[in-house]
């Protein structure tokens, strides 16, 4: 599990080893709004905030 934070180095998310979000969607999703910069815990690296918002496969069709 690897813990994703902001400049301050407060946890804003958990994500499992293979980047699937695991808590903190709101956080991230309020973080991502504001345009501010995550990182990984463990390794210090900027966090791709836009790969968990993609659905890959989604089901979901919108029609007009």
């Amino acid at each position: 599990m690897r813990n994703i934070v902001d400049d301050a180095g407060e946890i804003i998310a958990k994500a499992a080893d293979d980047h699937t979000l695991i808590g903190g969607h709101h956080r991230l999703a309020v973080a991502a709004s504001l345009g501010q910069k995550l990182f990984w815990k463990d390794t210090g690296e900027p966090v791709k905030i836009d790969a968990f918002f993609t659905h890959h496969g989604s089901s979901l069709r919108y029609t007009a």
